[in-house]
């Protein structure tokens, strides 16, 4: 047996437990609806492990996926690289792009982390320390967000990096990457595009490329372009969080009565924090730089103290 450095994101749906204490066709149409977003979510991972156009294997990320009941793991296995740094933030991307797809084809909210650390991986098997603390890291995030950890963002920001370099990883980053009050910072799905539009061209097609220092030079010399979101994304972004904001406000409403039960009222007000926090999240996302649509803002009344749920969306 020998375990292997791996990326490992983990997570796991909110509400699945109780849909299958309401009733048999609640139930099934939650199964129905992970169903559909897992098929989805192995449409993308094939994608993203489809060669580019050069056909390097060391260009492909080769993720991999493990799905139990409503608990979903990726992976993939670190590559010592010029292209490592890159290869991570297209790992994060598309973990963010199949959580906005359970959110946008079936309001499936999840929570989870990512992480780095040995893991032992087969067919049949995986177990290791990395899934532990990925398992670990679920449980901390309380609210419904995949939380990244901190040994995976030093690696954002490797020692090494020049100032080209820097700013490349800072561009994909830059509608990516969200921290809390808390200081945990976690992933925006709301904003996330196609994972595997790594190295935009002319603002949309895949450059391939061998190596960070051919994609600096490319940058230097003007022929390699930082991402660019055009019109369309900005399009893009609007039906979504025009979806995310009718979502978390029927939802807000539908926690929002009380009950005489006592346990009841204590689980009630549980998920009713969540819709909160989703809420300050949604309303800080209006407000991101790149973006600004104060219009589709949510607005509660007062004794929800909304506003003590904060976040910088500066990161990245």
């Amino acid at each position: 047996m020998e375990f292997s450095e791996y990326y490992v994101a983990y997570f796991d749906i909110l509400g699945y437990k109780e849909a299958f204490k309401k009733s048999e066709d609640i139930s099934a149409k939650m199964v129905e609806s992970i169903e559909s977003s897992i098929d989805l979510m192995k449409d993308i991972v094939s994608i993203v492990n489809s060669p580019i156009d050069n056909g390097l294997t060391e260009n492909t990320l080769n993720v991999e996926y493990k799905i139990f009941s409503d608990n979903v793991l990726i992976c993939y296995k670190e590559m010592k690289n010029s292209l490592s740094a890159l290869f991570l933030v297209s790992f994060l991307r598309l973990v963010a792009t199949i959580q906005r797809v359970f959110f946008e084809g079936y309001h499936l909210v999840i929570r989870g982390g990512i992480t780095k650390g040995p893991l032992y991986l087969t067919n049949d098997f995986v177990g290791g320390k990395a899934l532990i603390d990925v398992v670990e890291l679920e449980g901390n995030a309380v609210y419904p967000r995949i939380v990244v950890d901190d040994c995976v963002l030093r690696e954002l920001n490797p020692k090494k990096q020049n100032d080209v370099q820097k700013n490349i990883l800072a561009a994909f980053c830059q509608d990516l990457l969200v921290k809390n009050t808390d200081d945990r910072i976690f992933l925006n799905y709301v904003m996330s595009y196609d994972a595997w539009i790594l190295f935009p061209k002319n603002g949309s097609q895949l450059e391939p490329v061998e190596s960070f220092e051919e994609l600096e030079k490319n940058v230097r010399e003007g022929r390699q372009r930082k991402p660019i979101y055009k019109p369309e994304c900005r399009n893009e972004v609007y039906v979504i969080l025009r979806k995310h904001k009718d979502f978390v406000e029927e939802k807000v409403l539908e926690f929002s009565h009380s009950s005489n039960d006592a346990t009841k009222e204590q689980e009630r007000v549980k998920i009713l924090k969540k819709y909160l926090w989703l809420v300050s999240f949604h309303n800080r996302i209006c407000d991101h730089e790149l973006y600004k649509m104060p219009e589709l803002k949510i607005n509660l009344k007062s004794e929800f103290n909304e506003q003590t749920l904060t976040f910088d969306v500066s990161v990245g």
